[in-house]
């Protein structure tokens, strides 16, 4: 019973952890194969993987590290695979790029938060108007009638609202360097 109880909570922090951090590792895995087809079957046997090793997983590290040096050590086993079939670059340079790939990744997740924080703090009329032009891809006629006003207002206040998410964002991420 007690081993049902760990073996439960150990899935639960695992599906916390994953979710948090696939689209992240499937990306990196995409970045240095370059092949949607290959990077798919590589990231399912990196979540075989990951879900198999994780009793092994020591909290003290960083989940999406250990998920990255999982995944890197797949995309070299797909690389010797299948390296006389395709172009396939060196291992250093793989190496290299996914340094470069996993350092992206990371910066791209703190922009996403900052951005998320900022849209936060526009009014919901302005996040709508974002949401229906951007989210639904409308086009500023469409918004235009949907609000009774003039395309170029529309045109404006977009750009005006895309300043000031610009500004925010890059206020955030300049104080959280500082930090």
């Amino acid at each position: 019973m007690n081993e049902s109880i760990n073996h439960s909570e150990s899935s639960e922090q695992f599906f916390r952890q994953f979710s948090r951090s696939d689209r992240k590792i499937f990306g990196y895995i995409l970045a240095l194969v370059l092949d949607v087809a290959a990077a798919e079957d590589i990231y399912q046997e990196t979540c075989v993987i990951l879900w198999k090793e994780f009793p092994q997983y020591d909290p003290e590290r960083s989940f999406l590290n250990w998920a990255y040096g999982i995944a890197f050590n797949q995309i070299r086993k797909y690389r010797r695979k299948y390296q006389n079939q395709r172009l396939i670059f060196s291992d250093a340079l793989v190496t290299d790029l996914a340094k470069d790939v996993s350092s992206l990744v990371e910066e791209q997740s703190q922009r996403q938060l900052a951005l998320t924080q900022c849209l936060q703090s526009l009014s919901e009329q302005e996040r709508e108007l974002l949401d229906s032009y951007y989210g639904d891809q409308q086009t500023a006629a469409t918004v235009a009638a949907q609000r009774n006003c003039s395309v170029h207002a529309i045109y404006k206040t977009i750009k005006k609202l895309r300043r000031a998410l610009y500004d925010c964002v890059s206020r955030r991420l300049s104080s959280e360097a500082s930090s």
